[in-house]
């Protein structure tokens, strides 16, 4: 399980936060290239990580072959994207996952950092500094006008998509997220299911991030992003009240009863295991539930996906059970 070493506030509700910086490098097409183009562009980013020798000291290089077992790893651990999963191409990362480096996907590299809770201008921080860093030894495609160049119109200008994975059960459960879409998209963000667009929201995990990355600064996206996600944040956490003041021997039920399943169950598939994490991480910040961090629960919830488990089915449950049984065993009752 990834501990990151960035984070932010509002464990549990903000699960995580991914900031990614899209950059092409002079002298190379945008499209068409071939293994070896994508070869020399990998070595020419890990090349500029040596020169600062504390900082490449925690990176490690690895090529993604095209639709491999370990692909299907990564995808869900979220280090690299469903399209670089299927194409192939290189992935640099750091040993504790909270920056990947992917090269051959849609741009020659996307520069990802990611941090547990709410921590956008942190992520955005730790993504210049590093991207600066490499941007001084590999010369990158930028327009005075336009900014950065991108193989796709959408990632023109800052080449930023900032993300934050949210925890929104209640709002989805009472048929409240269309509203929360509509909201997000007059203000240039999109909504998705937690591995991006078409999957869907199990658990209630949504992908709130930008849209606009032209006209806008960093600074800019990043700050509306946060105003937006900590105003549905406030959505949810009322309606949870609201919900402890309607029957709060049920909403205690609820969290209590998930947290039995996964301390006893011997057998588990993803979608009762990852519906009855959700539940636990309401039942932590509720009060109803302790012993366990909200990070450590959103943590497992990546640990325990199919790929990640690997093995036949059969298999891939049972060790589900017993990694969830060793969490849940921490976990203690509250009397409501």
């Amino acid at each position: 399980m990834s501990t990151f070493k960035i984070e932010g506030g509002f464990s549990g509700l903000a699960a995580s936060t991914r900031v990614r910086l899209a950059r092409n490098l002079k002298g190379y097409p945008y499209r068409g290239l071939t293994a070896r183009q994508y070869k020399e562009i990998a070595d020419k980013i890990w090349n500029a990580l040596q020169t600062a020798p504390a900082i490449a000291a925690d990176f490690t290089m690895t090529e993604i072959r095209p639709r491999s077992a370990e692909g299907a790893v990564l995808v869900e651990k979220h280090l690299i994207s469903p399209e670089l999963a299927q194409s192939g191409g290189w992935l640099i990362a750091s040993k504790d996952g909270g920056v990947a480096i992917m090269v051959g996907e849609e741009d020659h590299m996307r520069l990802q950092v990611i941090g547990s809770g709410l921590c956008p201008k942190e992520c955005m921080a730790e993504a210049r500094r590093l991207a600066a860093l490499i941007e001084g030894q590999v010369p990158m495609d930028f327009n005075e006008t336009l900014g950065y160049l991108t193989a796709c119109p959408s990632n023109l200008g800052t080449g930023l998509r900032a993300s934050i994975m949210l925890h929104l059960p209640l709002l989805g459960g009472a048929g409240r997220m269309q509203d929360v879409i509509a909201a997000a998209g007059r203000q240039g963000f999109t909504v998705r299911g937690a591995y991006g667009e078409g999957s869907k929201a199990v658990g209630g995990f949504y992908q709130l991030s930008n849209q606009v990355t032209l006209g806008m600064s960093e600074d800019a996206i990043v700050e509306q992003l946060v105003t937006l996600a900590t105003d549905v944040i406030g959505q949810e956490k009322q309606l949870r009240e609201q919900l402890r003041s309607q029957n709060e021997t049920a909403l205690a039920d609820r969290t209590c009863r998930a947290a039995g399943i996964l301390q006893t169950a011997r057998l588990i598939e993803t979608g009762e295991a990852v519906e009855c994490l959700s539940n636990v991480l309401i039942g932590l910040q509720m009060g109803y539930l302790a012993g366990v961090s909200p990070t450590e629960v959103c943590a497992l919830e990546q640990a325990i996906r199919p790929a990640v488990l690997g093995g036949a089915p059969a298999e891939r449950d049972k060790k589900r059970a017993a990694l969830l049984r060793e969490m849940a065993k921490k976990l203690e009752i509250k009397e409501s």
